[in-house]
């Protein structure tokens, strides 16, 4: 029988934080300075501040965003990992 890699939780998790978090940050930034780009349009930054109460096109807003990203994008990649160790 073959041996499957298990996932790291805490590699995915991280990984998972920063992706997020990153890019709730960039694209507060972006919608700060009205920039549509093939991944980020003004439509989509309005459905991210309807999830994500207290997120605007402001810096504070964006940081804001960078620490939703960073809680949200961690249990996430987390959950992930583990489901997939525990499915394999």
């Amino acid at each position: 029988m073959a041996k499957y890699l298990k996932l790291s939780i805490k590699g995915a998790a991280i990984a998972g934080a920063i992706f997020w978090g990153v890019y709730l940050f960039v694209a507060a930034l972006f919608a700060m300075k009205a920039i549509d780009t093939v991944w980020f349009s003004n439509t989509s930054f309005q459905m991210i501040m309807s999830i994500y109460p207290g997120v605007t096109a402001t810096i504070s807003g964006a940081i804001l965003g960078l620490v939703y990203g960073l809680a949200c994008g961690a249990i996430c990649g987390g959950i992930l990992s583990w489901l997939y160790n525990k499915f394999i």
